[in-house]
């Protein structure tokens, strides 16, 4: 099967303003090498993978590049895959820590293509063998790992059911996921490659007749319901995000905006003001506020547009800096793919601005979390505090709770593991803050 990947290919220049992006050097000394996948391990650690952004028919790419100081300086490297590496292209890219990654390697029918990992910074890949992708229908779409031993990879059709596999081993094991665990495909359905997004245990990924599939435990078990466009990566192709497992929004390149607010089973048209990109579009997790790149439908100037209303009202910012993928781990760090000038001059945008964190609370100062760190007890001190929500770091919701219009609350939060979280505060206006907290 042959497929076209959710790439950009149009280059233009990078905007002489950092207002919303600083842009930053990927190492590639390729002109116009993209980046069109970002993994966020940690405030510190972050990996990329490139493609060819040079020509309208792209070369097959091999290469990463990977920060550990918060993504200001990036190095550069080679994904060697071994024999037959040369028809072989990267789909995704997912990493755990600064040594451990993994991606997937298209196409697959002969089994030259899959999935490969690497414990040592990138410096060797070893191919996954458990993974099969080897029937002439496999195609490998994306791999993604929760932690170091708990992943997923997901393909197309094969034998009349969806490629996924799952691993609780690091990837050493993979087993596929029988098709009685999976809804059926249409006929001639496929999925994309980086077509997917995760909120803790859940993942979803979208097909070309515009469904949506979802697993809420890690990819075990799936369903599919019909999303409001035709196809995730055609003409009128459709860009999801989700800030938990519940909410999320869905903008069809053709200009509209849904909602949802039960985890994708259904949208809701949504009327909004201002312009969305219509590439890509990217929840801050577990706030109100998202982000998106692209064009609108009228319009090829590229520019970054975000929201702190979940989408109701949008502004635009950097117009004429093009931006191919996004990837946000809060408010305060995110990251957008961009094309290098030279090995010491672009390819990565950084998130530079406060937009995305200035709310009612913040704003204002009301919202407090004490003592923090805790080993058990906090106080939230508010103003007319209506619902709270604690996520962990992978955005998992971890306790909810809904209070009335209180301006102070005690959380017992000693069954959660030590760790960060984010505490998410609703107000009776509708107004949203969120703070980290330690818990010892």
């Amino acid at each position: 099967m042959k497929k076209t990947l959710l790439i950009i290919l149009s280059i233009t220049c990078f905007s002489a303003h950092a207002q919303f992006w600083t842009s930053k050097a990927t190492g590639f000394s390729q002109v116009n090498r993209g980046v069109d996948d970002i993994s966020i391990v940690d405030d510190n650690v972050i990996w990329a993978k490139a493609y060819d952004g040079a020509s309208n028919t792209p070369q097959n790419v091999r290469q990463f590049t990977r920060s550990t100081d918060s993504g200001n300086t990036w190095t550069s490297g080679t994904i060697n895959l071994g024999t037959g590496q040369s028809t072989l292209n990267i789909s995704s890219i997912t990493a755990v820590s600064a040594t451990t990654a993994w991606i997937t390697a298209v196409p697959s029918p002969t089994g030259s293509g899959g999935v490969w990992k690497t414990a040592d910074g990138g410096t060797t890949w070893t191919k996954q063998t458990t993974a099969l992708f080897d029937t002439p229908d496999s195609y490998t779409n994306f791999v993604y790992f929760w932690d170091e031993n708990n992943g997923i990879t997901q393909g197309d059709p094969s034998g009349g059911y969806f490629e996924i596999y799952t691993t609780t081993d690091g990837g050493t094991t993979w087993t596929r996921v029988p098709s009685t665990n999976i809804t059926a495909p249409l006929a001639g359905e496929y999925g994309y490659a980086v077509n997917y997004d995760v909120v803790g245990n859940t993942i979803w990924f979208g097909t070309n007749k515009g469904r949506l599939y979802k697993s809420t435990n890690q990819g075990l078990n799936w369903t599919a319901t019909q999303s409001p466009i035709t196809d995730f990566g055609g003409t009128v192709r459709g860009s999801y995000s989700f800030s938990d497992i519940n909410k999320g929004l869905l903008y069809g390149s053709n200009g509209t905006l849904y909602s949802t607010s039960n985890g994708g089973t259904t949208w809701t048209a949504k009327t909004f003001t201002g312009n969305i990109g219509n590439r890509n579009i990217e929840y801050i997790p577990g706030t109100d506020a998202v982000v998106s790149v692209g064009t609108t439908p009228n319009s090829s100037t590229s520019y970054t547009a975000y929201s702190t209303d979940n989408g109701s009202t949008w502004t635009e910012v950097m117009s004429g800096t093009q931006v191919t993928t996004l990837k946000f781990k809060d408010a305060s760090l995110g990251f957008g793919g961009g094309f290098t000038i030279n090995s010491t001059t672009g390819g990565i945008f950084k998130y530079s601005e406060t937009v995305l964190s200035t709310d009612h609370f913040t704003s204002n100062k009301n919202l407090m979390v004490y003592p923090n760190p805790t080993t058990g007890l906090i106080t939230v001190s508010g103003k007319n505090l209506n619902e709270i929500k604690i996520f962990d770091m992978t955005g998992k919701v971890v306790m909810a709770r809904k209070v009335s219009l209180s301006d102070n609350l005690n959380l017992d939060v000693s069954a959660l593991s030590s760790g960060i979280y984010l505490l998410n505060a609703v107000d009776n206006s509708g107004s949203t803050s969120t703070l980290k907290f330690s818990k010892q």
